[in-house]
């Protein structure tokens, strides 16, 4: 089935039935919503196989579109947590320095790894694969399912971590409602995920790098990534910039890196909430 042909389904941040097809890639439609210019993966994902795109070589360089060797890069990813963890702890808005710390979508488990020096860790993670490599081989308790599935207790974590998450759910509205039943009232939701928004992903259009179904079905801007915390009932605290503001190896050095974030004009967003 051509993506000018197939079934639409409504847009995944705000239920709108209209949208209008942007352009085609790896044989799906990306569609914008006309209500909120949500960004989306037109096909049901219910004719998706995710356990199929999520095993073992999704994290070992299989699909390199998408992930290098996430495995093989278990120092480099490691030591990136504790950078993340220190930067995040110490510069506004600070995350609460102890207490219990969710991350959905933990994959391998190497922010969990670093961060159970400080935390009392938890994570969930749908690839069978990756969550037992967490549990076997790092010790970390990890469900395997979705957050939905893992029924953890209302209002209990301090901390809710979805790091490159979001963008991979099917329906993130419900998973973000999910997330804010089981976040104290007070406590941080911190996420990230690319900014179409960005000059950058606009720029490269159906070439920039993080429109890439089947794995990635939603392309955020800051506005419909709000949009969508808001109809979780979470609201937005904080949003800074990361990620490249352009082609070539000087953007993806550190001093491009720096500038990005400096500048807040980099292709990806973190965005912190609460409720």
């Amino acid at each position: 089935m051509s993506a000018e042909c197939e079934l639409v389904r409504p847009c995944p941040v705000c239920d709108g039935r209209s949208s209008a097809l942007l352009f085609e890639r790896n044989g799906y439609g990306v569609h914008s919503c006309d209500a909120c210019s949500g960004v989306f993966v037109g096909r049901d994902p219910a004719s998706i196989d995710f356990h199929g795109l999520y095993g073992e070589d999704y994290y070992t360089g299989g699909h390199a579109e998408v992930f290098a060797d996430y495995l093989g890069e278990e120092v480099a990813r490691r030591a990136h947590a504790r950078r993340k963890l220190w930067l995040l702890r110490h510069l506004p808005p600070r995350l609460p320095r102890a207490g219990r710390l969710l991350d959905v979508g933990c994959a391998a488990g190497f922010f969990l790894a670093e961060a159970r020096a400080s935390y009392e860790v938890q994570g969930v993670e749908l690839s069978e694969w990756s969550s037992a490599h967490a549990r076997d081989r790092l010790g970390l308790p990890v469900v395997t399912g979705t957050l939905q599935q893992a029924a953890f207790p209302a209002d209990h974590f301090d901390v809710i971590t979805l790091w490159d998450v979001i963008e991979h759910v099917p329906d993130p509205v419900p998973l973000l409602a999910e997330a804010a039943r089981v976040l104290r009232r007070g406590g941080r939701l911190v996420l990230t995920t690319g900014d179409w928004g960005s000059a950058y992903a606009r720029r490269r259009g159906a070439d920039w790098h993080l429109i890439a179904p089947p794995w990635h079905l939603t392309m955020f801007s800051r506005a419909t990534m709000a949009l969508a915390g808001e109809r979780a009932g979470l609201k937005v605290v904080h949003c800074a910039s990361e990620g490249v503001a352009g082609d070539g190896p000087f953007w993806r050095h550190r001093v491009g890196l720096f500038l990005a974030r400096l500048f807040d004009s980099g292709d990806i967003m973190r965005m912190s909430f609460t409720r």
